[in-house]
């Protein structure tokens, strides 16, 4: 019977540790978002008064506070909500307003807000102000570039942004003659490609670059599949219906897998759609 308290001791152990992080990790939850809330609707100019000289410092906070929250939602494997996401963006306003030469809350946005929360136009009002606090910096008007190209389809719009990149010092020689080769890229997938291998180039935050590094490869994945729709339009003189003929042509040796556990979809214009649409699905795996 002694043999038997060990582990019935180390049982009862693992469960308290299990159950207690899960409230503690709501707990987390709850005051980030509070304190989101009450710090990210004060005006501008209330927060640097109250931030003095260390108003350096206070960005900092509020920017820990907006990445933890978001971060322990996505942790969760559920998306913030809509009210959420505003209130996201309005502590982003305020770091920025402390600390407009601050690089990482721009970046954040831009990473975030286009793609996970459908936010394409509070990321780009943040890019308008960090080109005009950081007038040296080419990556600003780089990504309000791409923004208006890939989700806007507006290469007109696209093009004047790239040229002023392309003109700051430090603009990565791609730039120079990316804005007239836009109508050679077809469409958007190519773009993006072109877009997060340049950024992966420059990101060092581990988390970061495998959200982005996941998302590079879906595009590429949904890249390969549509240059093979082509492929079997000529040969068979229609597009597929599904992937799966594809495969029974044997134009690809295996159905890809989507790394965010939806799956890839042959729409009617030859262009390929995935369920995700790269958000991570909570039934993965199952």
């Amino acid at each position: 019977m002694n043999r038997l308290w060990p582990p019935l001791f180390l049982i009862i152990g693992l469960s308290f540790t299990i159950m207690l992080s899960g409230h503690v990790h709501r707990i987390k939850l709850k005051h980030n978002t509070e304190s989101m809330g009450t710090i990210g609707h004060l005006p501008a100019a209330v927060l640097r008064a109250a931030a003095l000289e260390f108003q350096g410092v206070a960005s900092d906070f509020m920017f820990l506070k907006t990445i933890t929250y978001v971060g322990l939602r996505l942790q969760e494997n559920s998306s913030p909500t809509e009210k959420e996401w505003h209130r996201a963006a309005t502590m982003l306003r305020g770091v920025t307003d402390l600390d407009p030469r601050f690089w990482d809350p721009y970046l954040f946005a831009e990473v975030i807000f286009p793609w996970q929360a459908h936010m394409r136009p509070e990321a780009d009002k943040l890019l308008l102000k960090a080109a005009k606090y950081r007038p040296d910096d080419y990556q600003p008007l780089y990504f309000l570039g791409f923004n208006a190209f890939y989700f806007e389809h507006n290469a007109v719009k696209a093009a004047p942004y790239l040229r002023r990149a392309a003109a700051l010092p430090g603009a990565p020689g791609f730039l120079k003659g990316l804005a007239a080769r836009f109508s050679l890229y077809g469409n958007q997938t190519k773009l993006g490609i072109v877009f997060l291998a340049n950024l992966l180039r420059s990101t060092h935050n581990p988390k970061t670059y495998a959200y982005l590094k996941k998302r590079l490869l879906t595009l590429q994945k949904i890249n390969l599949l549509e240059n093979k729709v082509k492929e079997f339009s000529k040969i068979t003189g229609r597009r597929p219906e599904n992937i799966k003929e594809l495969l029974k042509k044997g134009l690809i040796n295996n159905i890809p897998q989507e790394p965010y556990g939806g799956k890839f979809i042959v729409m009617p214009n030859g262009r390929v759609y995935t369920t995700s649409n790269m958000i991570e699905q909570k039934n993965k795996g199952k």
